[in-house]
């Protein structure tokens, strides 16, 4: 398929780690890489930059008559825009980052309804956020966001991409293209059932 007719598509990115001195930034860098040169638009929304509170109030508790916070409306604008989600993340004991679950839980399940979602995992470790990513599935699921089959998981992610995000070698370009052409496959499908609903209107 050319770039020409990949373009059209967007996607909202999800870096669900906050922590100092995180490897998702190598992580996210090359995957938007990888995104735009096969035509997505990329959006991100990301957890250190947004540093929303912990959980109290989500963007739907909000009357008509409240200012909902800058940065929450920012973020949903993204989401609402998008033709699919990539997820980036790490694992904490085992488990995602607070981060992201902060994050996704502010806004509601219809927000991301009827969408796909990719997940992209990570660790220092032979396993590269796979325990995480099992996890991730279960979320998107329940917020009604598909989760695609591919999962691109990055085992000792320090070895395979720099500071800049640049690959080491060619696998990380082969997984991730394997990862964004089945993404893509779910975005257009999804995007032509959602038309034929809002047709329907």
């Amino acid at each position: 398929m050319s770039m020409a007719t990949r373009q059209g598509l967007r996607a909202c990115m999800f870096i669900g780690s906050a922590r100092e001195k995180r490897l998702g930034d190598r992580v996210s860098k090359f995957m938007i890489s990888q995104m735009k040169k096969t035509g997505w638009t990329v959006d991100v929304v990301d957890a250190a930059e947004a540093d929303l509170p912990v959980l109290k109030k989500p963007i739907f508790f909000y009357d008509k008559s409240e200012e909902v916070p800058e940065v929450l409306g920012s973020i949903l604008d993204k989401i609402k825009v998008a033709d699919a989600f990539v997820i980036v993340t790490c694992e904490y004991n085992h488990c995602l980052p607070p981060g992201l679950l902060n994050l996704i839980d502010h806004f509601a399940p219809s927000a991301y309804s009827k969408r796909p979602s990719g997940i992209v995992c990570y660790s220092p470790g032979m396993f590269g956020g796979i325990r995480a990513a099992m996890q991730a599935r279960c979320l998107l699921s329940e917020i009604n966001t598909v989760s695609i089959p591919n999962i691109f998981a990055i085992p000792k992610v320090n070895n395979c991409l720099d500071s800049d995000g640049n690959p080491t070698d060619d696998h990380m370009i082969s997984g991730a293209q394997k990862h964004l052409v089945e993404l893509e496959w779910y975005a257009r499908a999804l995007k032509v059932a959602r038309d034929a609903d809002n047709d329907k209107q």
